[in-house]
């Protein structure tokens, strides 16, 4: 083990030693002796603060079955009437009153006892007693004496009406520490009985006044809160967008609906859930206000990134066109195809399709991945997503170098570009994008040993104490953060993500292929070329054979002119000449119409009859 490791080591087994024991510790430190059952400082003579005993404050009031959990009898029993506390949940999305749930933890100031009084008995002028406290442990005599400290009592008057009414009480404030509270009805200076509160009060840093007196002191707070750190997170988040484009390519490549979805509802999450301690770390370092507008800039600035581009690798394969047509290999069988004699087919029994005939088909794998040009010359192959996107963060994307390549082509469609790979090559194009891998946690970090030697088991010892502390390492922030701010979920999330960062490794992406020889583009251009020139000896092919169709049409309509011509000549001469008359002999007349030469010769008979006339 290098000197260089056991100082880390041993520093981070330090740091995380007392992040963990300092809560434990801060909560032992005064005791002197060994450890003792705690008891009341009443029952061993300690002079507690305050004018009430803790007993006395944890101490609940009467709830009546079957009634809202903050509902007390006042007056005789029942009959007289009931009085119920409710509060208005401090987050912006709840606007109505809620019942107060015993125990529960109030983040507004103000309460609303609501009165529901039969009758002149119970009616009147009360007073609420609102004793604020916070428990402590102190050591007497060896006995650890539990008792009520810090104690802050608030008074306020409430006038019950008969029928049902409600009278608000202002609580006090409480920005930097929850407290106990324990709240009870007096009347004539005399308890009520059974009518007693208890709750926890840590006020909404979002209600709390800033001081600002003149006007100066507002545009003083609006420059230091918001200004000055808005326009810091603006130049922040552009800068940031442009390194993160320089190394990742592209960021996780979500449409703005899928950021709009998830920043809506992770805003609502915040607001219902994580209202106060949102609210109590903006309070604390209010210069958040200003730098809010950091991922917004960021964001906007990996909206940017250059526009992606599409290129398909292609590899050209050819494959058996017989075994393609059946489906499968040609020695495969298929064991369940019965012929009809009902038997079980064998090999023997299958239809044998002839190997003549048919030709070797081509088989074309194509891939085709997104890219986007580097600035630093080359393109990156990102994959969308997040986790893609922190890998590109930490290790390096896929690169692409088409400079030099030969066997690529232009194309239009779903892709720019096509590159041909080798035919010979299983794949046409091998790509791994960068990705997350998991690891344990500190422990990966184990050192190897030197050849011959072992690490010693004090060096496996404190790793593994590291990678325990490290896995428990969201609890500890969820107790750190309630110890210092009353924040336990923001700390319980800064834990997860500091675990989350040591449990994965960025792994680099590459990409992989054999490009085609170059003779490959010249054999498909002079295949294209051939193709064109058989489409042009068809084209001339089919006007050819169009021209022979008009010219043999014009020929047989002539020739068939020509016959019916004769027909009706040989006709008039037996009928002229001969004498024979057709009709008489029953001798069907030739189915054809009368041509422009019977016409004009009907005519000159006609003609030189009326002559002889």
């Amino acid at each position: 083990m290098s000197r260089g490791a056991a100082v880390v080591a041993v520093s981070l087994a330090v740091v995380l030693v007392t992040m963990t024991a300092t809560p434990a510790l801060a909560a032992v430190a005064p005791s002197d002796g060994p450890t003792a059952q705690v008891e009341n400082a009443s029952e061993t003579g300690f002079d507690a603060p305050g004018p009430f005993e803790i007993s006395e404050l944890r101490t609940g009031g009467n709830h009546p079955s079957a009634a809202p959990p903050s509902v007390r009898y006042v007056g005789d029993g029942s009959t007289a009437g009931a009085v119920g506390i409710r509060h208005v949940p401090a987050d912006p999305l709840s606007n109505e009153p809620v019942f107060l749930q015993r125990g529960a933890t109030l983040n507004g100031d103000e309460i609303r006892v609501y009165s529901t009084v039969f009758g002149d008995e119970a009616t009147g002028e009360y007073e609420a007693v609102i004793v604020y406290w916070e428990p402590k442990t102190e050591t007497v005599n060896g006995t650890n004496v539990e008792y009520a400290a810090n104690q802050e009592v608030q008074r306020a008057t409430v006038n019950i009406e008969a029928g049902y009414a409600s009278a608000p009480i202002a609580l006090n404030s409480h920005y930097d520490k929850s407290v106990e509270a324990t709240m009870w009805l007096e009347r004539d200076g005399e308890v009520v009985d059974g009518a007693r509160w208890r709750f926890t009060h840590a006020s909404a840093p979002a209600s709390q006044q800033v001081q600002i007196e003149t006007q100066a002191d507002a545009w003083w707070y609006a420059f230091t809160t918001v200004l000055i750190p808005g326009i810091a997170g603006i130049l922040a988040g552009l800068s940031g967008a442009k390194a993160t484009l320089k190394l990742a390519g592209t960021g996780p490549r979500y449409s703005l609906a899928t950021w709009g979805i998830v920043s809506g509802f992770g805003v609502l999450m915040a607001l219902a859930g994580l209202y106060y301690e949102v609210a109590t770390v903006v309070a604390n370092f209010d210069i958040l206000l200003g730098l809010s507008l950091f991922p917004i800039a960021y964001g906007g600035g990996l909206r940017m990134s250059p526009p992606t581009e599409r290129i398909a690798f292609e590899r050209k394969e050819l494959t058996s066109a017989l075994s393609l047509r059946r489906g499968e290999d040609a020695d495969d069988s298929d064991g369940e195809a019965v012929p009809d004699g009902g038997e079980t087919a064998t090999a023997a029994d299958r239809v044998e399709i002839p190997d003549e005939g048919y030709h070797d088909e081509l088989y074309e794998d194509m891939s085709i991945l997104t890219t986007v040009r580097a600035p630093n010359g080359g393109r990156l192959l990102p994959k969308k997503g997040i986790r893609p996107f922190f890998a590109r963060l930490f290790a390096s994307a896929a690169r692409l170098d088409l400079s030099e390549l030969r066997t690529k082509v232009k194309v239009s469609g779903s892709a720019s570009e096509k590159i041909y790979t080798d035919p010979e090559e299983d794949v046409a194009v091998d790509h791994k994008p960068a990705h997350l891998r998991r690891r344990m946690p500190v422990w990966h970090r184990l050192p190897e040993p030197d050849e011959g030697e072992k690490l010693s088991w004090v060096t496996r010892g404190l790793f593994g104490v590291l990678t325990i502390a490290m896995i428990g390492l969201p609890l500890i922030g969820w107790r750190v953060g309630g110890t210092l701010m009353n924040t336990p979920t923001v700390g319980f999330g800064l834990g997860l993500v500091l675990l989350a960062i040591e449990s994965y490794e960025a792994v680099d992406g590459s990409i992989d292929f054999v490009p085609a020889p170059r003779h490959d583009i010249t054999a498909d251009a002079s295949l294209t070329v051939l193709q064109k020139e058989h489409a042009n000896a068809r084209t001339i092919e089919d006007y050819e054979e169009i021209a022979w169709n008009e010219r043999m049409s014009t020929a047989l309509e002539a020739r068939d002119i020509e016959e019916r011509r004769d027909k009706s000549a040989v006709q008039r001469f037996l009928e002229n000449e001969v004498g024979l008359d057709l009709d008489v002999e029953d001798i069907d007349r030739p189915e054809a119409e009368p041509t422009d030469f019977e016409f004009e010769d009907k005519g000159r008979r006609d003609v030189a009859g009326d002559d002889d006339d």
